[in-house]
């Protein structure tokens, strides 16, 4: 049976910067080019690494404008 680990991962960064774009990459393998602005989302996702079965909790974050 395979093992099975639990993971939180959050991703950070100013806005504008592609947080949401990365994200979605990863999830689905595609780039999309336009994005509403985030203001935060949270995905789930299993994977399997090194026969290890690994379920992701992934905060994508909303960016913040400095001025």
């Amino acid at each position: 049976m395979a093992k099975s680990a639990e993971v939180k991962l959050a991703v950070f960064g100013k806005a504008g910067v592609g947080k949401s774009a990365l994200v979605v990459r990863f999830l689905t393998k595609r780039f999309i080019w336009e994005y509403d602005p985030t203001l935060e989302s949270t995905y789930r996702h299993q994977a399997n690494v090194d026969d290890e079965v690994v379920n992701m909790d992934i905060l994508d974050t909303a960016g913040q404008v400095h001025r």
